[in-house]
């Protein structure tokens, strides 16, 4: 259901990266792969990392601040938290909850959703189709949080080089009709649902004393099969969504895209005939910061005035999964 009478957009948004650094020279130290070969095959040069006694909710928290800020809203005004992770706090509760109690927005129902790196999207998603089919829910928080420092071999090439921990978030509210959130699209292949996991802690690997040592708490991820799945799958995502509110790609007036590989946004970009004027990248400063990515960029790309009012904004992602997302916005 979407209303004739009002659309959903994003008022309000807010980023927090923590201050801890991890430079290439140090993964070459830990891990051995030269730090020039981590930038000519993901364009990473540094990421940033939690610090001790920093939390999931915590730096979620920041960032949620600074987009109620932005929004000149308060706290008490949120109707709903959405919480897109998989690195919360604990396993449960959800994140969003504890979010909800460090902001006192009591006002506000919260949970949290996991789709991965395309979380943000996802989120985005889900806020937009309940304030469309519920006209009471005025204000929405998404936040999209990482914090996978924790689960990092740091000795191992195949993702030591590319992840980092940050926050990111958007403040959803009623905006003029024409405007704001347009259309969603989400795909899905899950027959590759073993290329990118983390199995320790799941029901079917929980960690006891007899496999500590087995390394399930770490990440594990086949880099060539990501690569392929983006590009074969990622195109038509965001075709997709355009066909829903009938435009074409050189209509769209500016990308976000999830900071996997700033390669293989290079290599999407052309692949659309889309010069990269038209997107933002932040991967070579901050890595790959997983379901804060998209939400990240799309702060920083308004803070620098790369996005005006009326653009048609595409926000698109792919999480493990795979998950693929795309959402189409007239900005606001």
């Amino acid at each position: 259901m979407k209303s004739n009478d009002y659309g959903v957009g994003i008022i309000g948004t807010g980023k927090y990266i923590p201050k801890k650094i991890i430079s290439n020279k140090q993964i070459e130290e830990w891990a051995g792969i030269p730090a020039k070969t981590i930038i000519e095959k993901t364009g990473v040069e540094n990421r940033y990392i939690i610090e001790e006694g920093e939390t999931a909710s915590g730096i979620s928290t920041i960032s949620a601040q600074k987009a109620l800020e932005m929004a000149s809203i308060k706290s008490e005004q949120l109707d709903l938290i959405l919480g897109c992770t998989f690195s919360g706090d604990y396993v449960y509760p959800a994140m969003a909850c504890k979010i909800q109690e460090q902001l006192e927005a009591w006002n506000a129902g919260a949970f949290d959703i996991m789709a991965n790196c395309t979380g943000f999207q996802v989120g985005l998603g889900v806020a937009s189709d309940r304030m469309y089919c519920d006209p009471n829910i005025k204000f929405s928080l998404v936040v999209g949080t990482a914090v996978q420092s924790k689960y990092i071999k740091w000795n191992d090439p195949n993702t030591a080089m590319y992840f980092g921990d940050g926050s990111g978030a958007a403040i959803l509210g009623q905006v003029p009709a024409g405007y704001g959130i347009l259309a969603n699209e989400i795909m899905s292949n899950g027959r590759v649902y073993e290329a990118v996991r983390l199995r320790g802690g799941g029901s079917s690997y929980p960690i006891r004393e007899n496999n500590v040592s087995d390394g399930l708490q770490y990440y594990e991820m086949n880099g060539m099969e990501v690569w392929k799945q983006v590009i074969q799958y990622q195109p038509i995502v965001i075709k997709k969504v355009l066909e829903k509110i009938n435009k074409k790609i050189e209509d769209v007036d500016f990308f976000i895209f999830h900071q996997a590989n700033l390669r293989l946004i290079e290599y999407l970009m052309a692949r659309m005939k889309q010069p990269m004027s038209k997107t933002y990248t932040n991967i070579a400063d901050i890595g790959n910061t997983a379901d804060a990515s998209l939400a990240i960029a799309l702060c920083e790309a308004v803070e620098k005035g790369l996005i005006k009012r009326g653009d048609l904004v595409v926000i698109t992602g792919v999480g493990a999964g795979f998950t693929f997302g795309a959402t189409a916005m007239r900005w606001y």
